[in-house]
């Protein structure tokens, strides 16, 4: 969900660069100064978990999913119940087509969101589980 909206946001930005919006190129030197603040801050404090997160969602807008991945994996190691890095990584795992760990990692943020009564968040993840599900249920029959 938030790929299709980075996309339609970076495509609407390419396609109308008037209007006070940016074109592609302007857009990638952005989230590369972002990227590398991020970097910056997290050898400050490396055990900033949300900062990787941050990280993860910088790396996800420009494509970078095994970076993405990396760095949400390293915030889900300093914090474990860290519900929207296992949801976000569930994201990037699907995009790479690694089905058993976005659907592993759907559920433990389902069960994070459920334990903190976050129930909006738990609809929204049992929605991307069905649409995993249905995806990859074909692969469960070979």
């Amino acid at each position: 969900m938030i790929t299709c909206l980075a996309v339609l946001w970076i495509s609407s930005a390419v396609a109308n660069p008037i209007h006070g919006e940016i074109g592609f190129d302007q857009f990638r030197q952005l989230k590369t100064r972002e990227i590398q603040e991020h970097l910056r801050l997290v050898q400050e404090d490396p055990l900033d978990a949300i900062e990787y997160f941050k990280l993860g969602l910088a790396y996800m807008a420009m494509g970078r999913h095994k970076k993405e991945i990396d760095a949400y994996l390293e915030a889900i190691r300093l914090d474990a119940n860290y519900a929207k890095a296992h949801f976000n990584l569930a994201m990037a795992y699907d995009i790479l087509k690694n089905n058993e760990a976005a659907i592993s990692h759907a559920r433990k943020a389902e069960v994070l969101y459920g334990e903190k009564r976050k129930h909006r968040q738990v609809r929204q993840v049992r929605r991307y589980l069905n649409i995993l599900n249905e995806k990859y249920r074909f692969l469960k029959h070979k």
